[in-house]
């Protein structure tokens, strides 16, 4: 079985089955009218801005809009008051939003090809920036590139930086230590294609990134032949490639995605017209055979006008794959939701008309609601930035509660009820859809080893141990005040060197460490009752370098599952769901999994809590340092055989892994 990280959000939507295909759900948002053009200050004078992407520049818990020289700041509320705008002090296209330096301020990589640079803002505001030439690539017959990506190519560290340049893709790694005045890496990896767009997953299963790109004919000028190129596992030299299919015009836009359901990689692209006067551009899907190598079955979504964007995720949480696109060209300018009926057989609907977009409409969640937005951008009508705020929102209410004493939130989604402490700044209960309380923590006995492994010791994260902020992360602890953002829970240790913010959806809950203190570690660690009740002999675990697993390990007597895990799940055999976590950032520290008991019988304890967790070795030591971003959530099966954790490994690379690169 072959298995793919799929272009999705960080954070899934969780919308209401149909309505999120209907019209009157979407409420348009004109964020800027009077945006200028790369032409404006410099040749071609009919060039525009290519960029297009979305990160919290301000560090207000919002996504903020980032396109050519311009930052758009996210209002807030329902985003529909002034978009202020923030412009770099240059003729640049800004492309990507990423975390360059793992500070608190924000960064954004920019081109005014061949130059490419590194603009690191001043302030946590992100109104003033700092500009660092990083690299250099090609520039193309419009200047700067239509093919741009984030893809962790080489696992492990930050994600590389994709451009296409002058018929070649070249992958930027972002150096560990960052040099004064030293370029950073640069090779060209995927030779022979064209300027426009890239796509990226995991084509033949083995757990790496490839790329699918289009390639120009030998002689032409415009790219026909879709190809793919397989990861070697380095950048060092150009990666071999492969003949997918061919198209009658220019291949514009990819994305990869299982859009039949047989847990494959497929290809989605979209055909550029131009001039576009005819509705004779097309969008394909492309479905593999036995043999990767050879060409694939072509299939065809629709033809119409030039679409020239494209973006793909399961909208309408129906469990299988949705696309999106907006007419380029045309006297309607539709833009469209393909809804899947899971065996890759689409309708359209089109949720408005009338705003052009260019190498536009991505799904991204703006406002941290759980649910989808759009963002898009336009090429003839180029003043104009577009957003759509999609209003099927995931109910999730936040109120003030008292738990064991002390002042909790109760943050109650569809699926999962959450207890956070808000002076410990921790989960003291989640509690499932059938009344499971996983994590179960208890006030007594408090601080008594092992004996508080079946009350106090229990909780989620538990980020901090030992030193001033001793406990801070924990139910229990008075170390931290929190407070609400929107629909996020936000937490800051009283010495101020520790801040985390929490994000909710519907099955999951996303955690992004922001501060850290730089002289102390600390581990992300789930403590706590999976099923609702301490019953080890009934406990499996899974991780994405082992199959499901009952066997047994003694944290009293030493004995732990150690490993470098991205992710893991644990359940209770005969429950329909089981408890997973994962860390978006890969690192290459110890991770680790067992049982205490509370009492010197170890794991025959008549009561205990599975320990669990990121960055924690047995002796204990806290291993992470930097900034980090994790997701606890439920999955609502049983992972109980080889087969199944399969299909759950699917399942988690297409709807996290590969998006924690694009904060959709």
């Amino acid at each position: 079985m072959r298995f793919f990280c799929l272009l999705l959000l960080v954070f899934c939507c969780q919308a209401l089955p149909g309505q999120v295909f209907e019209a009157q759900n979407w409420t348009y948002v004109p964020i800027d009218s009077s945006k200028q053009k790369w032409g404006d200050w410099a040749q071609p004078e009919w060039l525009r801005y290519f960029g297009l992407d979305a990160g919290d520049v301000d560090r207000d818990g919002l996504l903020d809009v980032i396109s050519g020289r311009y930052i758009y700041h996210n209002p807030g509320g329902d985003m529909l008051d002034d978009w202020k705008r923030t412009a770099l002090d240059d003729n640049v296209d800004g492309i990507f939003y990423t975390d360059v330096d793992n500070d608190a301020f924000a960064d954004i990589i920019a081109m005014a090809l061949p130059n490419v640079y590194w603009y690191e803002a001043l302030d946590k505001q992100g109104r003033s920036y700092r500009k660092t030439l990083i690299s250099s690539v090609p520039a193309t017959s419009h200047v700067n590139s239509q093919g741009f990506e984030k893809a962790d190519v080489i696992p492990g560290g930050k994600v590389e930086l994709l451009i296409a340049g002058n018929g070649n893709v070249y992958a930027i790694s972002i150096p560990e230590k960052l040099k004064e005045g030293e370029l950073w890496p640069t090779h060209l990896i995927a030779g022979n294609t064209s300027d426009e767009g890239i796509g990226y997953g995991d084509i033949d299963g083995d757990g790496d990134v490839d790329l699918v790109c289009g390639r120009r004919p030998e002689g032409e000028d415009e790219p026909t032949i879709l190809v793919w190129f397989e990861n070697p596992g380095h950048t060092e030299t150009p990666w071999p490639s492969y003949v997918v299919g061919h198209t009658e015009h220019p291949i514009d836009r990819i994305e990869i995605a299982d859009l039949n359901g047989d847990e494959e990689a497929d290809i989605v692209m979209a055909e550029e017209r131009y001039p576009g006067l005819e509705p004779d551009g097309s969008l394909f899907w492309f479905s593999a055979r036995a043999n990767l190598k050879t060409e694939w079955d072509k299939h065809l979504i629709v033809t119409q006008y030039s679409s020239n964007n494209l973006d793909v995720a399961d909208i309408d949480a129906d469990g299988d794959i949705d696309l999106l696109t907006g007419e380029h060209k045309g006297k309607v300018l539709e833009l469209q939701i393909w809804e899947n009926d899971g065996q890759g057989q689409f309708t359209k609907h089109v949720i408005d008309t009338g705003k052009e977009n260019h190498l536009g409409t991505q799904w991204i969640d703006l406002d941290a609601d759980g649910d989808l937005d759009i963002i898009g951008a336009a090429w003839d009508d180029y003043k104009r930035q577009h957003v759509w705020i999609n209003q099927q929102r995931s109910p999730i209410s936040i109120s003030e509660v008292t738990y064991e004493g002390a002042p909790h939130f109760l943050i109650s989604t569809e699926k999962i009820n959450y207890y956070y402490d808000r002076q410990g700044g921790g989960f003291s209960r989640i509690i499932d859809q059938d009344g499971n309380d996983w994590v179960s923590f208890k006030k007594e006995p408090w601080g008594e080893y092992p004996a508080s492994a079946a009350s106090a010791f229990r909780g989620l994260p538990n980020l901090v141990w030992q030193g001033e902020d001793d406990g801070a992360g924990h139910p229990g602890h008075q170390k931290c005040n929190s407070w609400l953002d929107g629909n996020q829970v936000v937490t800051e240790s009283k010495s101020g060197k520790w801040k985390w913010r929490w994000s909710f959806a519907s099955g999951y809950a996303h955690l992004e460490v922001i501060k850290t203190d730089p002289d102390r570690g600390y581990w992300f660690l789930y403590e706590g009752t999976p099923g609702g009740k301490y019953q080890p002999d009934q406990t499996y675990f899974g991780t994405n370098i082992s199959n499901p697993s009952q066997a047994q390990y003694d944290y009293f007597k030493n004995n732990l599952l150690k490993q470098n895990l991205r992710w893991a799940y644990c359940g209770v055999n005969g429950l329909d769901r089981v408890l997973y976590m994962i860390q978006l950032k890969a690192d290459q520290q110890e991770d680790i999994i067992s049982t205490l008991g509370n009492s010197e019988k170890g794991i025959a304890s008549s009561d205990g809590m599975t320990v669990w967790g990121f960055g924690r070795n047995e002796k204990p030591a806290a291993l992470l340092q930097t900034p980090q971003q994790f997701v606890i959530g439920f999955y609502p099966k049983e992972v109980d055989s080889v087969e199944k954790h399969q299909t759950f490994a699917n399942y988690i690379d297409q709807k996290f892994l590969k998006t924690n690169s694009k904060m959709k």
